[in-house]
């Protein structure tokens, strides 16, 4: 067992939130074990790579694998740990039939380098719903330049200056 990481195991809930309103809204995957709760702070281009990532993950393993997810030798975690992360993966461990969530390269000097969950097929194909939920309830995009629409005037340089965009001109 590496002291530098926090291995959790399998997690009773896992899920992914947002706080505050579109433009302004912070994101986390929240993680509640037996003896605490883990907060893995992101940005929202991190929870879209984490659902494209879920997507193709839980195609490329067959169904039923990872329902089941059985505990492995990892150290007990107790407490609460709460880190903004740079750096979100995904993946299937089939030796303990469960689906792992690592984030690392935490932007916080902590002593710990990473910190791993496993979840099941059931609670990941949950946190994809919520993550696509999160998405889809985001600010609309210019479909030239992909700049966030805020509802005020948009001059977008992709049309060379010639148009104005706004949420007006994006298909609902």
């Amino acid at each position: 067992m590496d002291s530098r990481s926090i291995e959790l195991g399998p997690v009773p809930r896992v899920a992914v939130e947002s706080f505050g309103e579109p433009g302004r809204r912070t994101f986390r995957i929240f993680a509640e074990t037996a003896d605490g709760s883990v907060s893995l702070w992101l940005e929202k281009e991190q929870i879209v790579g984490l659902v494209a990532a879920v997507e193709q993950l839980l195609e490329s393993v067959p169904a039923p694998s990872g329902e089941e997810p059985h505990a492995g030798a990892g150290s007990r975690f107790i407490g609460d740990f709460d880190v903004k992360v740079a750096s979100l993966s995904v993946g299937y461990e089939p030796r303990r039939n469960g689906f792992t969530i690592t984030g690392s390269d935490f932007l916080a000097d902590l002593p710990v380098e990473s910190v791993t969950m496993l979840a099941s097929r059931s609670q990941l194909s949950e946190l994809l719903e919520q993550a696509e939920e999160i998405v889809a309830a985001g600010r609309p995009r210019c479909v030239l330049c992909g700049t966030p629409l805020t509802g005020e005037p948009h001059f977008c340089p992709p049309s060379n200056g010639h148009a104005h965009t706004g949420l007006e001109d994006v298909d609902e």
